[in-house]
């Protein structure tokens, strides 16, 4: 597992970076607030009382070496930008950032960040779609670690059809469905013949475990053989 540094332990940080700590991950949680810290630091590997908008304070935490950074500070745009800006700046690849509204989060995509978070307003349009379609399965159980991925770089599966694949059998992953990203298709439960180019992303259903496995298996370009 990765290291994932969240900054801003409010309510969306904490759940978070507990969630991320009880499935493995080393988390280190930032706050400017000790008391925020102190609730938060029994469910985090390393909770920190910090300004994260100092770049040299990021620097001697390490924050510069984490897999993954999640500023989620709450109601301080600047901080949450300026935070954004030096995470980019001293070499974090990827950064997920919560927005106050479009305009922050345009802010924010300027600044560098990978991916814009709006949990209010996707709470808000979940709730909407679960009232108007009752039986509508917005989530799958946790139960084995099921959960619909994302496979968008098909390497060594490019050119060959789903049937060749035969994901089901050897990984216990069923394909959903394929997006033509060059012509913004998205096709659903795609035939056996469907033959997969390199510009497709994949929809999966399956288990953590074994996306690992069809990963490790794409990026040592050992698919075909079934040894």
């Amino acid at each position: 597992m990765g290291q994932v540094a969240i900054i801003g332990l409010g309510n969306f940080g904490y759940y978070l970076g507990r969630e991320l700590y009880l499935k493995g991950y080393d988390v280190i949680g930032l706050d400017i607030q000790q008391d925020v810290v102190q609730r938060a630091k029994n469910d985090l590997s390393q909770g920190v009382v910090a300004d994260s908008t100092d770049k040299e304070i990021l620097l001697a935490l390490g924050i510069g070496q984490v897999d993954l950074a999640v500023v989620t500070i709450g109601t301080n745009m600047l901080a949450s930008i300026l935070t954004t800006f030096h995470l980019k700046e001293i070499g974090v690849k990827k950064v997920f950032a919560k927005a106050l509204s479009e305009e922050h989060g345009q802010i924010l995509v300027r600044m560098g960040a990978d991916e814009i978070l709006f949990p209010e307003k996707d709470l808000a349009v979940s709730l909407a779609r679960r009232i108007e379609n009752p039986n509508l399965l917005e989530y799958l159980p946790t139960v084995e670690d099921y959960g619909i991925f994302e496979l968008d770089d098909p390497g060594a599966l490019s050119g060959m059809s789903l049937r060749q694949m035969d994901l089901i059998n050897r990984f216990g992953i069923q394909v959903l469905a394929v997006r033509d990203r060059e012509k913004d298709r998205l096709a659903f439960i795609p035939k056996g013949d469907y033959v997969v180019r390199g510009k497709d992303l994949l929809i999966l259903l399956g288990t953590s475990q074994s996306m690992k496995r069809l990963k490790k298996e794409i990026a040592g370009k050992s698919f075909g053989s079934r040894g």
